[in-house]
């Protein structure tokens, strides 16, 4: 207590004055540490930012490079249908004319049984007008 008394009573404006000098020091340099901190912090993050931003860009182009592949798996799929499309008109086709072969044959042999035009033509569903040479080739005279 003797020590604290002894510098208020020989210069008390002196005392004071390298008080506050020695507050202000403190507090320059406690400043000066929290800007030196507070900006490694901030380049910490700003390497963080740009590691983010570098890897958005990755992302995004994998997504241009997945987008391109799948326009081109577009068109791929579009000429398969349309091919698949022909594929199954030509099998129609052939449908069609393996019955109406079917059906010219079985008339053949109804012809050939001696039946007449009009019951060919219900058995087998095909016009008169194509049955009617039919029977006269084939027919039982």
């Amino acid at each position: 207590m003797d020590s604290i008394s002894l510098f208020f009573e020989e210069n008390p404006q002196k005392f004071f004055a390298y008080a506050l000098m020695a507050i202000s020091l403190i507090s320059i340099f406690f400043i000066s540490l929290s800007f030196y901190y507070d900006n490694l912090k901030k380049k910490e993050l700003l390497k963080k930012f740009t590691t983010f931003d570098r890897s958005l860009k990755d992302l995004v182009e994998e997504f241009r490079s997945f987008e391109l592949m799948f326009s081109e798996q577009k068109k791929s799929f579009e000429e398969y249908k349309f091919v698949i499309n022909r594929i199954e008109q030509e099998i129609s086709r052939l449908a069609d004319s393996l019955s109406n072969e079917k059906n010219i044959t079985s008339a053949i042999s109804l012809a050939k049984e001696g039946y007449s035009v009009l019951e060919i033509s219900e058995k087998t569903g095909i016009p008169k007008e194509e049955i009617e040479p039919i029977v006269k080739y084939h027919g039982s005279n």
